[in-house]
């Protein structure tokens, strides 16, 4: 297969990085330009604040990722990632109560962002088609005359007095995250910016590190206490770091927003709806300061709906969609963009030429907006059920029905394994939500729901009647 020359990607998170790999297959060099360093930095990076935060990348972002670089879950797994199973290792609390264990073949591999990306990175290093251009920024697109198509960047190095420097290329492709300036590049060279909407629900997060305690005995590895609308506005998630710690995020919604002092974090851990992490974490030893933040709102720009394309130039990851990071959904959706991207490459079916790129730019936004349509609805959907949410164009009907569904099949999970099973599998996104709304499925649920209440009723009566028989028969002194 003919490859064209050089692509060029902007930003050198997760979803820039997947996107260097996937346009190795069709691009004789690609260079990844980046704002921080990379080289060698296991730290947080200051251009990614939300990666202190508490990540797991779900299963079948983990199963992409073996795809696009073989064997990366063992080389995760050598590093001190910690492999979890989530029927057995994982316990979950929601609407007042623990979640049933269930047999399953759902190991994701908990580890820090850092980890996850410096795998990828030095990976990408030893491929001899990548380079990487490190703690630079780009100022801008480059375009032909008539300002058809991108033909590359300018960008100057981030210390004092850099030059602005130029690098040409057949495809550039924009994964800087949210703060893009994708739009405003756009405006300025005479094209309509993307239509934007935001459905904020006002969620924030107070993630710590702990040593995982030497005396803990208890099956699990990783722990969540869901918040439920609309009024439980708070939950937790701890899950393993490599080097034997924990990571610890706290969750909250509505600006029901944890703090970030000792005695704040405590007192908010203890007022869970359950108190069980809290008895833990107190005696465990913190290992880093309290880290708040507060930018998670739901934020999509609509490439798929431009009235015309700035030819050989494709916006992807977080730059075009920004997603509760509650849900988790972030870094698979980034490798399915990827992916995506590929595909539709692809299907191009250029020689090699950089003019068979002219309409890559459209079909690639349009296919990444239905892959991006079902996480955005279920981030979106779900958020919209908190009172004071605001964006959006409100829930129609089917939607409604659906999460009154939702409610029961969540409260019936508590007393059927498999419905919880059922509920994983789609979490970790290896199958879709509509085989949560299959009838056998929607059977159990009500079956389940019938049983439980009949059982509830039965040990009320019993209860009754025995209280009945410890009453005195008359009523003398």
């Amino acid at each position: 297969m003919s490859r064209y020359q050089q692509a060029i990607v902007i930003g050198g998170s997760v979803a820039g990085l997947t996107a260097a790999r996937m346009l190795t297959d069709h691009f004789e060099r690609v260079t990844v330009i980046e704002r921080d360093r990379l080289q060698d930095n296991p730290d947080y990076r200051k251009g990614v604040p939300q990666t202190r935060h508490a990540h797991l990348l779900l299963l079948r972002g983990m199963h992409n990722l073996d795809k696009m670089f073989p064997g990366l879950s063992q080389e995760l797994a050598d590093a001190g990632g910690v492999i979890v199973n989530v029927g057995q290792e994982l316990i979950a609390y929601m609407r007042g109560n623990w979640l049933p264990s269930f047999t399953s073949d759902l190991n994701p591999i908990a580890c820090s962002r850092p980890l996850l990306e410096q795998t990828i990175y030095r990976r990408l290093t030893a491929n001899p088609q990548v380079n990487f251009i490190e703690e630079v920024e780009v100022c801008g697109l480059l375009t032909d005359e008539a300002r058809s198509h991108a033909t590359g960047i300018s960008y100057r190095s981030r210390q004092a007095g850099g030059e602005l420097q130029t690098l040409m290329a057949d495809l550039v492709v924009d994964a800087s995250g949210r703060t893009s300036n994708t739009p405003k590049w756009l405006e300025g060279l005479g094209y309509a910016p993307p239509a934007e909407t935001t459905v904020n629900s006002f969620p924030g997060y107070a993630t710590r590190i702990y040593e995982r305690p030497a005396n803990f005995n208890e099956h699990w590895k990783a722990a969540a206490i869901f918040p439920v609308a609309p009024h439980n506005t708070r939950g937790v998630v701890i899950l393993p770091l490599e080097g034997n710690r924990w990571h610890v995020t706290l969750m909250g919604i509505q600006k029901d927003y944890p703090p970030t002092d000792e005695e704040g974090f405590m007192a908010f851990l203890r007022d869970l709806p359950t108190d069980k992490i809290y008895h833990i974490l107190k005696e465990a030893r913190p290992l880093s300061s309290i880290i708040g933040y507060r930018k998670a709102e739901n934020r999509l720009y609509h490439y798929d709906r431009l009235p015309r394309y700035l030819e050989r130039f494709v916006v992807l990851g977080d730059a075009v969609y920004a997603l509760n990071p509650v849900y988790g959904q972030g870094m698979t959706v980034a490798t399915m963009g990827s992916q995506t991207l590929a595909d539709c490459l692809q299907a191009q079916k250029g020689n090699g030429d950089a003019a068979a790129l002219t309409g890559l730019a459209r079909r690639f936004q349009k296919a990444l907006g239905k892959v991006i349509a079902g996480p955005w609805q279920m981030a979106t959907g779900e958020d919209m059920r908190w009172p004071e949410t605001v964006g959006g164009e409100g829930l129609d009907l089917p939607t409604r029905l659906v999460q009154k569904y939702m409610d029961k099949y969540m409260e019936a999970m508590a007393f059927n394994a498999e419905l919880t099973a059922q509920f994983f599998t789609v979490q970790q996104m290896m199958a879709g939500p509509e085989t949560i709304l299959h009838p056998k499925k929607m059977w159990a649920v009500f079956t389940t729901l019938r049983q439980a209440r009949r059982q509830a009723q039965q040990q009320s009566n019993t209860a009754g009647s025995w209280q009945q028989t410890m009453m005195p028969a008359g009523g003398g002194d």
